[in-house]
């Protein structure tokens, strides 16, 4: 199966799932191409995938996946470990960071509590403390 027509079964199997039309997809382009991607005849761009995936309520990556699991036959889950796999080692290698893309998502701090009690442990008078927790 080539990849065009892996795409194909996956969105016209993703549109029947979430119960829409091709008029419905037809709000990111014209009818006439999402008929043209469902029967194999062209090969959508980065940016019609990520368009395409947004009325469908998945990732694009989600997209991605499934179209090269159709294609070649590998679990889904074997395709993400490898994805992961590779991702690890181009991190390890610093490719990430010099695109500005991390490995995972960054820790925020979040005031917990704000105390502004005599006698709480820090305080002096009526200065007043936050108290963080490291969110996981």
């Amino acid at each position: 199966m080539s990849l065009k027509t892996a795409f194909a079964a996956v969105l016209k199997s993703m549109r029947a799932t979430r119960g829409l039309s091709q008029k419905n997809l037809a709000e990111v382009s014209s009818r006439t191409y999402i008929s043209k991607l469902e029967r194999g005849q062209c090969s959508p761009t980065l940016e019609m995938i990520t368009s395409l995936s947004d009325p469908l309520s998945v990732s694009p990556l989600t997209l991605v996946a499934l179209t090269v699991a159709a294609e070649s036959g590998q679990s889904i889950m074997s395709l993400v470990k490898r994805v992961e796999g590779e991702l690890i080692g181009l991190a390890n290698a610093g490719a990430l960071s010099d695109l500005g893309a991390p490995l995972e998502a960054q820790r925020t701090v979040k005031p917990r509590s704000i105390r502004n009690k005599p006698g709480y442990p820090g305080t002096v008078g009526s200065s007043r403390q936050a108290e963080f927790c490291f969110a996981d």
